[in-house]
């Protein structure tokens, strides 16, 4: 059940939930499962416990799905959209190790800098911290987009571009050395095939953590000082 006339003045918060409409048929049901949900304030009632019977029930690559679609309005929920990020970088790093496979210096370091770009953005979003659903938050909790930006330690609210990423996650040095070593390794194919994919696979790994643990910790910051009230 959504409560979608939150803002009405008839408005009562603790009316019996089998006296909301719609609820009728639903309470003849044998035990049914009714979940009481604000759509103006996800915290309240018992969004979390929907959230935990989803999870339950869904398979797990829904789950997954699921968590990363989900609100940033706890600190739990950011705990555990930083563990499922987390669990994809093996995957956007094997990635990058196959394009360092190719025998074209200098390819890899470029595609690393677009696949840890792309990821990034990701992460801006699934947590809430780009300017649209910074918004929204402004708009539920009375804040404005500066008073929340200014708990944010990255760099990168400011517009995410290749040049900033690279000196943000301290990568020019490691690009360069991966460059260089798989320039080298180039004149030994098979063995620098297994070096130039193994380095790109370390580094586009250390980067993304990197990102990640910053922007979980942005996010529980920007959800802490939605919360706060002024004195």
């Amino acid at each position: 059940a959504c409560l979608s006339d939150a803002c009405s003045p008839n408005f009562r918060e603790r009316v019996p939930v089998l006296e909301l409409p719609g609820l009728t048929e639903i309470s003849r049901i044998q035990a049914p499962v009714v979940f009481l949900i604000s759509c103006f304030e996800l915290g309240k009632y018992d969004f979390n416990l929907l959230q935990e019977r989803l999870e339950k029930e869904l398979p797990q690559h829904k789950k997954h799905v699921l968590m990363l679609a989900i609100p940033n309005i706890t600190l739990e929920i950011n705990v555990r959209k930083k563990e499922a990020l987390e669990k994809s970088i093996p995957r956007v790093a094997l990635l990058s190790a196959g394009v360092a496979t190719i025998p074209i210096p200098g390819l890899s370091a470029l595609v690393d800098v677009n696949i840890i770009k792309k990821e990034v953005e990701r992460y801006y979003s699934v947590f809430g911290l780009d300017d649209p659903s910074l918004q929204m938050l402004c708009e539920r909790s009375g804040k404005t987009i500066e008073e929340l930006k200014n708990v944010m330690k990255s760099p990168m609210h400011f517009g995410i571009n290749s040049t900033a990423l690279i000196s943000w996650l301290g990568a020019a040095a490691l690009y360069a050395t991966e460059s260089a070593v798989e320039y080298v390794c180039s004149l030994v194919p098979v063995l620098g095939t297994m070096v130039a994919g193994g380095m790109s696979y370390l580094t586009t790994s250390k980067m993304l953590k990197k990102a990640l643990n910053e922007l979980a910790e942005d996010a529980k910051n920007v959800l802490i000082a939605s919360l706060e009230t002024e004195v």
